[in-house]
């Protein structure tokens, strides 16, 4: 007797669930030696590993607070180049991130070893982020803007809500016997929320509705990135935070002497406010320099 067994592929074997294993969740093991970069690197990882974060979310937080570069902390911690901006943004949106960074940076000022040229960097990026590229007041069209006559413009949810309603109420009137009311298209299909006020709107005069903005923060730029500080919730709503740029500045004047020994030597030789405007600029372009020759070092030169 001939023993028939059925083809296909072979049977799988069961495997036991994988159990996660937090004491795998730590910041991968960097080479060492007795440098200060190197203490530097060591103390962080003892830090941020003391948060519950991924292991490859704990090697971001490492390399980020080496330099305040998120997006090559993002692709030196292994994230893929062309989502390492994206990645970089989420991540920094993420609570306990942020509290590993502070925790990271605490440190360092309480034991006096931040990098000088590091934190002059990031005033200048503060002083120099656009804050409208974050978050704007933008005013846009109002309703009657661009309908048909300047009359209610409907959006196609909207029309058909309304054609709805319509129809509810004329079967209500059949019932009681009254005539039936006839559609009104107003001012038509095609609001957009975005777009420009008519200059000649009768019921906006041009001005149309103003709106606040908001940038989509996991996808923040170098033009941006530096100035947010995260979002807080409060009883009127979501409230965007910002680095104080003025404090930057003002920093970045104490740093270069602009205060007391430049304003007490333009005094005395009678400098005008264009002279110190000069001399200010001149400090900001020495700066912008040096943090060109940082991100030349560090291989982060942004084109443009």
């Amino acid at each position: 007797m001939t023993k028939v067994t059925k083809s296909g592929p072979p049977a799988r074997k069961a495997t036991k669930r994988a159990i996660r294993d937090p004491a795998k969740d730590v910041a991968p093991e960097m080479p060492v030696d007795d440098s200060a970069a190197q203490a530097r690197l060591r103390r962080a990882q003892e830090i941020v590993n003391g948060f519950d974060l991924p292991a490859r979310t704990k090697l971001f937080v490492v390399e980020y607070t080496k330099d305040m570069n998120a997006t090559q902390a993002a692709i030196r911690a292994g994230y893929a180049h062309k989502a390492a901006q994206e990645q970089s943004s989420r991540l920094l949106s993420n609570a306990m991130v942020k509290q590993a960074v502070d925790a990271v940076m605490n440190d360092r000022i309480e034991q006096g070893i931040f990098d000088g040229d590091m934190v002059i960097s990031r005033w200048v990026e503060i002083s120099q982020a656009n804050p409208n590229s974050l978050t704007q007041y933008r005013r846009v069209n109002c309703r009657y803007c661009w309908g048909e006559g300047h009359r209610y413009q409907f959006t196609p949810a909207e029309m058909e809500d309304a054609k709805q309603a319509l129809a509810d109420s004329n079967a209500k009137r059949v019932l009681d016997e009254l005539p039936e009311l006839m559609w009104d298209d107003k001012g038509g299909l095609g609001f957009v929320g975005n777009r420009d006020p008519h200059p000649e709107c009768p019921e906006c005069w041009g001005e149309g509705v103003g709106r606040p903005f908001f940038t989509d923060t996991r996808k923040l730029g170098r033009e941006s990135l530096p100035l947010y500080a995260g979002v807080k919730q409060t009883k009127d709503g979501l409230e965007i935070q910002m680095h104080n740029q003025s404090d930057a500045l003002d920093k970045l004047a104490r740093h270069f002497g602009l205060y007391k020994d430049k304003l007490a030597d333009a005094v005395e030789k009678s400098y005008t406010r264009e002279a110190l405007e000069e001399r200010f600029a001149g400090a900001m372009q020495r700066a912008q320099e040096r943090q060109r020759q940082v991100d030349e070092e560090r291989g982060t030169v942004v084109n443009g």
